[in-house]
C-alpha cells in the first residue's frame, strides 16, 4: 500500500498540528484517515464525473443498490434503498439525530471512553441532559456495565442511547451476545438506539469473528437506527457522504422532515460518485489496507511487549485505533502532553478527549499510515521512555 505524504495539502491531520497542538513539526497520528490513497475505482469514477457539465445532480438508484449490496453481503444486513437517508457525514447525522429522537428535558447516554463528538452532539443540542455510563475495565479489556446502564437509564430517563460498534476509541467489536442484551436492556425501557457502525468494515482479520450489526439481531426496526458510510472505510471522508438506515417509516419521515426543514439537500455528486464506486469495486483494495494497519498494530504491540511493558495496549479487534495507557509512567494528563508533544514530538487524541474518569494518561494512535511512521513513533516513545 503506498504511502502519501499529506504535508501542505489541506489535510487536517497533517496541516492542523498548529491550530490543534500549537506546534506545527509533529508526526501526526490522531485524525482518523489513512495516508494512503484511495482505491483506484473511485480516482476513476470521479475522473469521468468531472468530464460532464456539473449541472445539478440527481443521486442514481445505482448508488442506493450499491449500499444494499454491500450491507447484504458483508454484514448480512438485509434493507431497502428507501430505507436510507444520506447525510454528509455520521457526525453531522449524529447531531440531527439527537435533536429529532429526544426531547427537550430527557437524557441521552454514552458510553464512555467514546469517539468525543457522542458528547458533543448532545451538548450542544440543549435541554438534553448528557448521561456517561463509563465501561468496565479488565486489565486492559473492556465490557458494557449494563447493571450500571439500567441504573442509570431509570434514575436520568433516558430515552436515546448512543452505540458505538466497534467502539472507538478501545478497539472492541462487540459480540452478538452483548449486543442482544443491550437491546434488549434499552427495549425493556424504552430507549432508542443509534448505532454508530462506520467502521464497521474494519475488522481484525485475526479475531475470528464478524462484526455483528446491531439492526439484524431481532425485531428492532422501531427502535435502532444504523450509520455508516464508505468513507472510513475507503478513506474518502472529503467526498462527505454517509448513510443513515432507518427501517421505520414514522422514524424515518421524521429524520427527513427535520433534514428538509433546514434545508439540507442531497449531499455533494462527488460522495454519491466517489462511495459508489468504492463499494462496488473497493474489495481487493480493503484486503490490502487492512493486512497493513493490522501489521503495524502487531509491530507495535510487539515492540512494547519487549521493550517496554509498562505501556499497556488494548486489544485491536476492530477500528484502525490503537489505545495506549501510559499511567505507570505519568500521573497527568500534562506530564502525557510534555512527553508525546515535546520529547517525542507526536501529536495523538488524548485520552481525556474521550470522557470518562481516569483517562488522563491514555492516548490514541492511529495506525493507517506507512510503517516507517509507525517505527518512528516506537522508537522516539521507547527511547524517551526508557531515560525515566
Amino acid at each position: 500500500m503506498e504511502y502519501i505524504d499529506r504535508r501542505n495539502t489541506s489535510s487536517v491531520k497533517w496541516d492542523g498540528l498548529k491550530k490543534e497542538f500549537g506546534e506545527e513539526d509533529l508526526l501526526a497520528m490522531w485524525v482518523a484517515d489513512m495516508d494512503f490513497p484511495c482505491p483506484d475505482c473511485v480516482t476513476e469514477a470521479l475522473k469521468k464525473y468531472v468530464e460532464t457539465p456539473l449541472g445539478y445532480f440527481m443521486p442514481p438508484a445505482s448508488y442506493f443498490e450499491a449500499v444494499v449490496q454491500w450491507e447484504r453481503e458483508h454484514h448480512g444486513y438485509e434493507i431497502r434503498p428507501e430505507w436510507i437517508c444520506v447525510t454528509p457525514g455520521v457526525v453531522p447525522a449524529l447531531h440531527w439525530a439527537v435533536r429529532v429522537f429526544s426531547n427537550p428535558g430527557e437524557s441521552v447516554m454514552v458510553s464512555t471512553p467514546v469517539y468525543y463528538p457522542f458528547m458533543r452532539a448532545v451538548e450542544h443540542c440543549g435541554e438534553r441532559k448528557l448521561v456517561k455510563c463509563a465501561l468496565k475495565r479488565t486489565g486492559q479489556a473492556y465490557e458494557m456495565d449494563y447493571e450500571r446502564m439500567e441504573r442509570d437509564i431509570v434514575a436520568h430517563h433516558v430515552t436515546l442511547y448512543i452505540l458505538c460498534n466497534p467502539h472507538n476509541p478501545i478497539g472492541r467489536v462487540w459480540t452478538e451476545e452483548e449486543l442482544r442484551r443491550l437491546l434488549a436492556l434499552c427495549r425493556k425501557h424504552g430507549v432508542m438506539v443509534i448505532s454508530d457502525e462506520i467502521h464497521q468494515d474494519l475488522v481484525n482479520p485475526k479475531l475470528g469473528r464478524n462484526k455483528v450489526t446491531a439492526a439484524t439481531l431481532g425485531d428492532y426496526e422501531d427502535m435502532v437506527i444504523t450509520m455508516a458510510a464508505a468513507s472510513k472505510t475507503f478513506n474518502i471522508a472529503a467526498a462527505q457522504n454517509s448513510f443513515v438506515i432507518i427501517p421505520d417509516e414514522e422514524n424515518r419521515k421524521k429524520f427527513r422532515t427535520f433534514m428538509e426543514n433546514m434545508s439540507v439537500g442531497q449531499g455533494s455528486a462527488f460522495g454519491y460518485v466517489a462511495a459508489e464506486a468504492a463499494l462496488r469495486g473497493g474489495e481487493d483494495w480493503l484486503a490490502d489496507v487492512l493486512n497493513v494497519i493490522y501489521g503495524n498494530y502487531e509491530y507495535v504491540r510487539e515492540r512494547f511487549a519487549a521493550e517496554c511493558p509498562e505501556v499497556k495496549i488494548s486489544d485491536l479487534e476492530g477500528t484502525y485505533l490503537m489505545w495506549l495507557d501510559f499511567g505507570a509512567f505519568f500521573r497527568t494528563e500534562e506530564e502525557l502532553v510534555e512527553f508525546l508533544q515535546r520529547k517525542c514530538k507526536i501529536a495523538m487524541d488524548y485520552g481525556s478527549w474521550f470522557g470518562g474518569e481516569g483517562y488522563e494518561c491514555f492516548a490514541r494512535m492511529n495506525l493507517a499510515t506507512s510503517r516507517e511512521n509507525v517505527k518512528t513513533a516506537c522508537d522516539r516513545m521507547i527511547s524517551q521512555l526508557r531515560k525515566r
